[in-house]
């Protein structure tokens, strides 16, 4: 049994090399592809990567700094981020637009007011046109008004007079200059009360108009007292003169102009002694569904610039318009 050892295959051995040698060719070999499979891994990743952060950035409105080529008024990239780059430019030019689109969104709809004369809108938040002219015409006692609507105006006092009431006028057309001098008394007499010169402005607004903003300066207007009574408070309501006008003022073209409960609407206490000429068609509608001009015409309340200011209504009991 010693002896075998000369019997066996001299190629044995070198079979065995060769079987090692092709083993560790083949380890090589997968480990050769392991490797270039690991470093392709990483670059694809790399790139990946790269990409999800240029698509997180265009979506966040960050533009990259790519070539351009121009083609007429167009700008357009190149290269690979060409489509992400045009799109993100798309989207910020429209993200710019949104803002200016919904400010006009936000924008209250444009007031359409009657051009009519005897429609005119004056009061708080509406002024008397820069332009604005009227004729006058003399209704005696040193008053005046618009020359149109003085015969209707001597009419319904007349009608007033066949019917027992005897009604008196106080205040008819004021030019700029009147209305100054009644608003600035009025800011006065609240001075001396003890408030701020500030609050007595606010405060004289809703008594006296302030200048350039009161219906007595289109000649349309006029404060009416009964014979009995004749003090501009809210007594005036109980006389014979009130109660026949309230009834039959809008026979004649007006209208109690600032009725009670509608401060919110008119921007102006409840007075009521003052009445405004606006034609016998517009009186009788807003007389007859309880409205005020300002609804008739479909304008804003300009309640709405008190409360701005920081009123929220009758704060003193006024003596005068």
């Amino acid at each position: 049994m010693r002896n075998r050892g000369w019997r066996q295959d001299p190629w044995r051995g070198s079979r065995r090399n060769q079987a090692r040698r092709q083993r560790r060719k083949l380890l090589l070999g997968f480990l050769g592809v392991g490797m270039l499979t690991f470093i392709m891994g990483v670059f694809v990743g790399a790139l990946y990567i790269e990409t999800m952060s240029r698509q997180e950035l265009l979506a966040a409105g960050v533009q990259e700094q790519a070539p351009r080529v121009q083609a007429g008024n167009e700008n357009f990239y190149i290269g690979a981020a060409s489509p992400a780059g045009m799109a993100a430019e798309t989207a910020a030019r429209e993200a710019e637009k949104e803002p200016e689109e919904a400010k006009e969104e936000e924008k209250p709809e444009e007031e359409q007011l009657s051009k009519d004369w005897n429609l005119l809108l004056v009061n708080s938040t509406h002024s008397v046109p820069e332009d604005f002219t009227v004729e006058l015409k003399s209704i005696g006692s040193g008053h005046q008004l618009d020359a149109r609507i003085v015969e209707d105006y001597k009419e319904m006092i007349r009608a007033a007079k066949k019917d027992g009431v005897t009604i008196y006028v106080t205040s008819s057309y004021r030019d700029m200059n009147k209305q100054v001098e009644l608003h600035q008394e009025q800011v006065a007499e609240y001075v001396k009360k003890g408030h701020t010169y500030e609050e007595a402005q606010r405060l004289a607004a809703t008594v006296v108009a302030v200048p350039g903003t009161s219906e007595h300066q289109l000649g349309l207007a006029v404060d009416l007292v009964s014979a009995e009574y004749r003090k501009l408070d809210e007594k005036q309501e109980n006389t014979k003169g009130f109660q026949w006008l309230k009834e039959h003022c809008w026979e004649h073209g007006f209208i109690l102009r600032y009725p009670n409960g509608r401060t919110d609407i008119t921007g102006i206490i409840y007075e009521p002694w003052h009445f405004r000429y606006v034609g016998e068609e517009a009186a009788r509608e807003i007389t007859q569904r309880g409205i005020t001009l300002e609804e008739y015409l479909g304008a804003r309340p300009a309640g709405e610039l008190k409360e701005e200011q920081g009123l929220s209504g009758q704060e003193e009991d006024p003596q005068k318009y």
